[in-house]
Order: C-alpha cells, then structure tokens, then sequence
C-alpha cells in the first residue's frame, strides 16, 4: 500500500466539530482544541464557539455571529472557519434565508489547491429567534435555512472545488425528525455527497456534524473524535469529525500498491 506520508502530502485534513459554546478559558475547549489539533488539520470547522476559539492552532480565523437563539456572550460565534493559509472571498451573510441560523464562507488555499468552504449552524428543530413572538413552529427555522442554502451551492463557481462543513442538525441518511427537512437537506446538497453518513469509526455512532464535497473531492478517509476526556467526561453534547479528502482526479492513485 502507498505510504501514509504520500497520503498526507496529496491531501488535506477537515476537521469538524461543536463545541457547545465552551470559551477557549475552559477545559473542556482546550481539550477538544487539541484533540483537533492532533490530527493536523488544515481546515477546521467549529460550531457554537468563541472568538478566538482557534487561536492555538495559528493560522487564519473567520467567523460570524449569526442568529441568537438564547443569551449570548459577547463573543460567541455560531461558525469559526479556520485555515492554515488565508482567507479570501469572504461572505458571513449569504442570503435571507440563512440569518436564521449561522454561516460562513470563504476561500482558501490548501494541497489541492484553492477550496470554498462554507461552514454552517443549521437551526436545531425546535430553534427561535430570541425575544420575537409568537415561536417558530418546530423544523420552520431549519428549512428556512436549508433553503437558503441551497441557493447558496446552486450558484457555486463550478470551477472550484466546495466543501460545506459543520452542525447540520440532522442524522444522514435520516433517523428521525421531520421529512421535510431531511428532504430540504437533499435538495439544499443537489450535486455534493455527504461523506460523513452513517456510523463512524473510532466513536461508532452516526453523526449530526457532517461534510459534504463537489464531485472534485471525495474522502479518503472519516472517523469521528470522541468527546469525553480521560476521566469519562463529557466535553461537548457532540463528538467530532475528521476527514481527510483528495482531488477526484488524483485519488486513484493513493488506492494502489
């Protein structure tokens, strides 16, 4: 089989993870920082986070506040993007649609060259804009958004590769939940794959953080990061992902002798 440093030179670490609103102050945050840093990653998407929620990895952070579903603190951020290399491109608002939840987008340059990402906070089912009444109705907040995501990946430069990344508030392929939301996540990825389906290794369970690519990338490989400490403790009501993906083009020769 081809070396694992030849794998790792052709092609690039996502990592992918919520947080639960843990301030980089906290144990519990630095941990998880580290775990992801431990993969040497060179995108990393986090969720619910902070500000500076990156700042031990170096590189280069974006994020946006997006919509406050409860109190906030001043610095919370629904979506940090972070790279190794620079940001350009940079759109924290995409459309109506998607001020109901969190968004954020941005180009960067990795081994395969420049990639879009966009990371997103999808509404949980039962989420409503803080101090507005009367509640939204369960899922609304999330088909909204996935809507406006959709709009989003069918207007995508089709000459550079997209990867959308982050709490998709839902288990793919579906385990439950409302139909019309699992279908509005279908039609919002029209023409991308979820690589992150199903059962992941090293946690053995199915994920709500995904990642989904254009048809130039595909995964090499996906396994999730526990979220529990040495002690059994829980460090976020979510584990975390890491996949490592390749140009299309190029993956066939990372499978041979």
């Amino acid at each position: 089989m081809i070396s694992e440093y030849r794998k790792t030179m052709d092609s690039a670490l996502f990592a992918n993870w919520n947080i639960e609103r843990q301030p980089s102050s906290k144990r519990q945050a630095r941990t998880m920082i580290e775990r992801v840093a431990a993969h040497s990653p060179d995108v990393v998407c986090l969720t619910e986070a902070f500000e500076g929620s990156t700042a031990d990895l170096g590189g280069f952070e974006i994020a946006a506040k997006g919509v406050s579903w409860s109190n906030e603190a001043a610095k919370e951020r629904k979506v940090v993007l972070w790279s190794r290399e620079p940001w350009s491109d940079i759109d924290s608002i995409g459309n109506r649609e998607l001020r109901s939840g969190g968004f954020m987008a941005g180009t960067t340059r990795t081994r395969l060259g420049e990639i879009r990402v966009v990371g997103v906070c999808v509404p949980y089912h039962m989420a409503s804009p803080m101090g507005v009444a009367p509640r939204s109705p369960a899922w609304s907040q999330q088909v909204s958004f996935l809507n406006g995501l959709k709009q989003v990946v069918a207007s995508r430069n089709s000459e550079l590769p997209i990867v959308v990344i982050g709490d998709y508030n839902q288990f793919v392929p579906r385990i439950w939940g409302s139909k019309a939301a699992s279908l509005a996540l279908l039609e919002a990825l029209d023409g991308l794959s979820v690589c992150t389906g199903g059962q992941l290794q090293i946690v053995d369970r199915p994920a709500i953080d995904h990642v989904a690519l254009s048809p130039e990338l595909q995964s090499l490989s996906v396994q999730g990061i526990d979220e529990h400490d040495t002690e059994g403790r829980k460090l976020s009501d979510h584990f975390g992902v890491a996949v490592r993906i390749a140009l299309r083009s190029a993956s066939a020769g990372l499978t041979g002798a």
